[in-house]
């Protein structure tokens, strides 16, 4: 046997007990991983879609209704300091009350702008468009999404970053794991 079949035969050498192990480790590591990444990424962007979906049920099958604003409420939901100045952030939220065209009694609650919040009373009236289908749905003037764009940005952030770590992690433990090399 000459030095090139020796060196070729060192190469070619069964796996061990021990890579196997690692490599189901890494296998296990960037599965878990990618799924945390993929779910970070749902959680950032399902409020999009059932917002666009709303919408487009709201212009095919929506109905509109006069109500009554309950109540406004107003509560602090932080602060944000930026060059030594500290500044209060609030959630705006209304509650209302409506009918639908069946006679069906139906209350809902909402997050509202600013803007929006000062222009209601409470006891005064409001409209709402809901799904005449499904009346639980329901969408105000100046209604907010049920997610900030900062916790859809956060999310997307660590989502990526996961799903895109797991997902190199599973490509190359798949790649160096196939057989002849």
């Amino acid at each position: 046997m000459n030095r090139a079949e020796t060196r070729a035969r060192v190469k070619r050498k069964p796996s061990s007990a021990k890579s196997t192990r690692m490599s189901r480790f890494a296998l296990a590591f960037g599965g878990l991983f990618a799924v945390i990444g993929l779910i970070c990424l749902t959680v950032a962007w399902l409020p999009v879609w059932n917002d666009y979906r709303h919408g487009r049920q709201f212009a095919a099958n929506g109905a509109l209704a006069l109500g009554m604003v309950l109540t406004k409420t107003r509560s602090s939901a932080g602060s944000v300091m930026v060059l030594g100045v500290t500044k209060e952030i609030f959630d705006y939220s209304v509650r209302y009350r409506f009918a639908t065209s069946t006679g069906r009694k139906m209350e809902a609650e909402a997050k509202v702008t600013p803007e929006q919040w000062g222009l209601l009373e409470e006891r005064g009236p409001i409209k709402v468009r809901y799904l005449a289908d499904d009346p639980e749905t329901t969408h105000i003037s100046g209604q907010q999404s049920s997610r900030s764009w900062m916790e859809r940005l956060i999310f997307s952030l660590v989502g990526g970053g996961f799903a895109a770590f797991g997902g190199l992690t599973l490509f190359l433990t798949l790649k160096n794991d196939k057989p002849g090399r």
